[in-house]
């Protein structure tokens, strides 16, 4: 988990690889929404959006009421527009 933080936007490629390796070995960790957050926030810094994206509707859904959950709920998914100038 440290390497992931200390990854996350410095290396996203290698924060994607380490997340998915994560979640492979430990689907059901108390830690699992933090690893899918880190992946969902690799692909974001990557620009891979769309991907992003689904990754993150498929964590809502999977993680109600987690706190990983609603950061990448307001980030990716219900974000507030931007206000007017």
């Amino acid at each position: 988990m440290a390497k992931l933080h200390e990854l996350a936007a410095s290396d996203p490629p290698l924060s994607l690889k380490l997340a998915k390796e994560a979640l492979a070995r430990f689907p059901n960790s108390p830690q699992a929404p933090e690893f899918e957050w880190n992946f969902v926030k690799a692909l974001a810094n990557m620009e891979r959006y769309p991907e992003a994206e689904e990754a993150a509707r498929v964590m809502v859904k999977k993680y109600p009421g987690n706190d990983f959950a609603a950061d990448v709920d307001r980030h990716l998914l219900h974000h507030p527009p931007n206000p007017p100038e």
